[in-house]
């Protein structure tokens, strides 16, 4: 739970499982399954942050981005909450500027449950 503070690191407490991805002229859309496996739930907004993504890569449907300039995509959980066992399934929806010299497409996810902007 929130515990008054900000924003809650729950990426420990989730399963993050990538489950498709298809590519198709420099776009990319790579599918997640994000379950909670702890016995707590999960609660208020889910924000999924993409950290690490060249600045030749774009996430396109990013809600925003931190205050490090990673984006996110915020998610409104089913009632409010991930229960203990619940998944979602996300895609990320990414472009490469450059069309086939840009990067591969690599980052890593963290998980935020919290309200405003990261």
């Amino acid at each position: 739970r929130d515990e008054g503070l900000e924003f809650l690191d729950v990426t420990s407490q989730t399963l993050i499982e990538r489950i498709g991805s298809t590519s198709d002229n420099g776009r990319q859309w790579d599918k997640y399954r994000i379950t909670n496996r702890s016995s707590s739930v999960v609660d208020t907004h889910l924000l999924i942050i993409v950290r690490g993504l060249s600045n030749q890569i774009r996430l396109e449907n990013a809600s925003g981005t931190t205050r490090n300039g990673d984006p996110y995509i915020r998610v409104f959980l089913p009632n409010g909450v991930l229960q203990p066992g619940q998944n979602i399934v996300e895609t990320l929806n990414f472009s490469r500027q450059g069309g086939n010299h840009a990067p591969p497409v690599s980052f890593s996810l963290d998980l935020l449950s919290g309200q405003g902007n990261p």
